[in-house]
């Protein structure tokens, strides 16, 4: 997976001559920006014997997606870093401020310094600086610039949903640069000049954006994005597996999508949530979303049999299905409970059962009895009757519930 290029600016060629850190501040910046989700560009790791270094090193300038520039005793008067900070400096300016130009003040440095340096003409004081804390030394880089640089990651790589996000990638890697382009347009998501490989990221991860509307026919660049999109994927499997994640990830709203992986990951058992929905493919949706895993969560809808008592017929309902698609048939409490155990370990959440019903105490008691490794999703209009002492989910409200319903219908069509 392509990550955005980060440009490191900085004059290190005396400092081993004058017994100053500057080397060292360059290497501790570039670690702490890796790990942030970037790749680095500095000239040691780039040039060659007998490269055109000046050259090489504009060229690597125009192909990378930020800038930081930082200020040592020696940069200020170097000539090369100006020059970097001016191709920098045009790069922001020409697009629109996207290209992230940072300066960093090292210790022995201070703002009023660049007054009558070289630098002093470019306006980086204009822009938003960081102080690298002379206490903190090398080892620490100033907590600000990961504030600063994660929007650029965010926008340009996959942090939110790695998993997802390559799988969406994996499903349209084989359109064309013009498509990706205009598809990524309607998004608003930037595409990375010289990073064909990463144009699929940038665009899938401005599919999985969250994207609330007010209601049926509100604009929605998703639907515009996926009315562009799904027509030039000729595998019809492609299409719904994009339209499968895609819808869920745009319309459930990413708190309550939080809030079943909180339940998920903090309760062993005894898991229940509830949701204020008309229909039980919501409930489903919401599971979706929640797993952020190309694989979700088991699901099954549970459906009460109209000869059987209403809670012993769901609860045979909820064992049968456990006993035929986990255990093969084998009704045991132990090789049941493995199996479970297996299944969430495997997709990263527990099996969850769908209850289009109200959470009745009687039936939450035996349900909590029989299968307490579950977590059991009630999806009812008048659900919030039965909140107390359950997590309630945060619901939509009718037009967008019916929205996300529809839209995902007519796609996946």
């Amino acid at each position: 997976m392509a990550r955005p290029k980060i440009f490191i600016s900085h004059s290190s060629g005396k400092c081993g001559d004058e017994g100053c850190e500057c080397a060292a501040y360059r290497d501790a910046l570039a670690a702490h920006l890796e790990e942030l989700g970037c790749d680095t560009v500095v000239d040691r790791d780039v040039l060659r014997g007998g490269d055109e270094w000046h050259r090489k090193l504009m060229v690597e300038l125009l192909r990378s997606q930020g800038a930081v520039v930082l200020l040592s005793r020696h940069a200020l008067d170097s000539y090369h870093v100006m020059e970097e900070a001016l191709l920098a400096n045009a790069l922001r300016e020409a697009n629109q401020q996207r290209f992230l130009l940072l300066p960093v003040v090292l210790p022995g440095v201070r703002r009023a310094d660049l007054q009558g340096s070289r630098l002093d003409g470019i306006g980086l004081g204009r822009l938003d600086m960081v102080d690298w804390s002379p206490a903190a030394g090398p080892a620490v880089p100033p907590p600000e610039v990961a504030g600063i640089v994660r929007p650029l990651v965010e926008r340009h790589g996959a942090l939110p949903h790695p998993r997802v996000t390559e799988y969406v990638a994996s499903r349209i890697e084989g359109l064309s640069d013009h498509a990706l382009r205009q598809v990524a347009q309607e998004l608003g998501v930037d595409v990375i000049a010289y990073a064909r490989d990463h144009t699929d990221y940038v665009v899938s991860t401005g599919l999985l954006s969250e994207r609330p509307v007010d209601g049926i026919g509100a604009y929605c660049a998703m639907r515009k994005a996926l009315t562009r999109l799904l027509p030039l994927l000729t595998d019809r499997e492609h299409r719904r597996d994009v339209v499968d994640v895609v819808v869920p990830f745009a319309r459930v709203p990413g708190r309550a999508a939080e809030q079943l992986r909180t339940l998920s990951d903090t309760v062993p058992s005894g898991r229940i949530a509830l949701l204020e929905a008309r229909k039980v493919r919501t409930a489903q949706m919401y599971v979706r979303r929640a797993s952020e895993d190309p694989q979700p969560w088991r699901c099954h809808v549970a459906v009460p049999s109209p000869e059987l008592d209403f809670v012993d017929s769901l609860v045979e309902d909820v064992g049968d299905y456990l006993a035929e698609h986990l255990c093969y048939g084998v009704h045991d409490k132990d090789v049941l409970r493995r199996a479970l155990a297996q299944a969430e370990d495997e997709r990263g959440g527990p099996v969850t059962i769908l209850l289009n019903v109200r959470p009745d105490d009687e039936l939450v008691r035996r349900l909590l009895a029989e299968f307490p490794q579950l977590l059991f999703l009630f999806a009812h209009d008048q659900v919030g009757a039965g909140a107390a002492g359950h997590a309630l989910l945060e619901p939509l409200s009718w037009e967008p519930e019916m929205d996300m319903l529809r839209t995902h219908e007519e796609f996946s069509r």
